[in-house]
């Protein structure tokens, strides 16, 4: 069994695409959807208050039929932005597409005009009636990162770019050094697989990001599972010198594939 098993805690999702291939995606977390959510309020405040002020300053009342063309079109912003910017966006609001995460069908399906509706016709519920501590605190106990409103429609939220994956810089630099010249600690490195060395980067910027014991426990297994599936006899007495050989692996493993 592949070690990248053994690690559970990192909130990931398995899609499968139209031509049935299995692609894991990062789940944008509670704090990327509260921040895009954010931004989209403060994009349809101040075009909600624009639309108002027109109204205002243009002196019209009841009386004008303009008056009520103002505010139905105030009306439309306010209740219908987020499911039309969705829509149009394919998946994304502005906010979403600032903070780079994306609604996605978990069936691997295309969104479609139903899909976004049945979402979009329970945030009354879940996001605006409890101040988003619903929709919060689902996401955080959801395996799949869903709201009511994700669950209804059988979709969850991606982040478009996985923090994880291999930088083009980061190659760049390992290819400076020839792998003929190369004196390798680990040279059998590459039987690791792509999918297990992106989770040792995961695991590692995980643990540099929250080093709490949860992340360390994951860490004293990997480095078990990764010296198993190396056939290497070595022991490790500190955080930092199982940290560097997981780095050394991780570097040695893209000279030797790239």
């Amino acid at each position: 069994e592949k070690f990248y098993k053994i690690v559970v805690q990192m909130q990931q999702v398995e899609i499968n695409t139209s031509q049935n291939v299995k692609i894991e995606y990062q789940l944008a977390t509670v704090g990327h959807r509260i921040f895009a959510f954010i931004i989209d309020f403060a994009i349809l405040f101040i075009v909600g208050l624009i639309l108002y002020l027109a109204v205002a300053l243009t002196g019209l009342d009841s009386s004008n039929f303009l008056y009520y063309i103002f505010n139905f079109l105030l009306l439309i912003w306010i209740w219908f932005y987020t499911l039309g910017s969705e829509i149009i966006g394919n998946g994304q609001t502005i906010g979403k597409l600032a903070l780079g995460i994306k609604v996605v069908k978990l069936n691997g399906d295309e969104m479609e005009f139903y899909d976004y509706f049945s979402r979009w016709s329970v945030r009354l519920f879940d996001v605006y009636f409890s101040v988003g501590a619903l929709a919060m605190l689902l996401i955080a106990s959801n395996k799949s990162g869903q709201r009511l409103g994700d669950i209804i429609s059988g979709t969850t939220v991606i982040k478009k770019k996985n923090d994880y994956a291999f930088r083009l810089r980061d190659i760049l630099e390992l290819n400076t050094k020839n792998k003929d010249d190369y004196q390798f600690d680990y040279p059998n490195a590459n039987v690791l697989n792509e999918k297990d060395v992106i989770l040792i980067k995961n695991t590692l910027f995980r643990l540099k990001q929250y080093n709490n014991a949860s992340h360390r426990d994951t860490l004293n297994e990997l480095v078990d599972k990764v010296l198993e599936t190396l056939g290497l006899d070595l022991r490790f007495y500190t955080e930092d010198q199982k940290v560097r050989f997981l780095n050394k692996v991780v570097s040695e493993y893209i000279i030797l594939t790239r």
